[in-house]
């Protein structure tokens, strides 16, 4: 799968459905923690876990983030490189669809990351 190829993808568990058949799955997780820890945030996720259960996890992060730690929050997305302006224009009035989407920008992000990393420093 290229990067490219993630527009297509209209949701996150849709694209870490398609990622958890790549061998590179457990790099993402690798990637996802290590870019929370360097905001100071313990991401409680196994390389083995299902997309279900990483899709949760970073649900239930995200909105605990949200509501909790506003400086965290957006540490990470900058960690993670989402780009602000795309994260101003998701419509704030409902916080799940807000969550859902700033994982799967999150998700996103961090894919192209992996993908990029296995292709060309191997």
């Amino acid at each position: 799968m290229l990067p490219n190829s993630i527009k297509k993808y209209q949701n996150s568990t849709d694209l870490l459905i398609n990622i958890a058949e790549n061998d590179l799955y457990s790099k993402l997780i690798i990637q996802l923690t290590k870019d929370f820890g360097l905001a100071n945030y313990d991401l409680k996720i196994s390389e083995k876990s299902t997309p279900d259960t990483l899709k949760e996890a970073l649900n239930n992060a995200i909105k605990n983030l949200i509501l909790t730690d506003s400086n965290t929050y957006k540490t990470i997305l900058y960690i993670i490189d989402v780009p602000e302006e795309i994260i101003q224009k998701i419509d704030t009035s409902d916080i799940n669809n807000y969550v859902e989407a700033v994982v799967f920008l999150i998700l996103k992000r961090v894919w192209k990351k992996v993908w990029f990393r296995a292709k060309y420093t191997n």
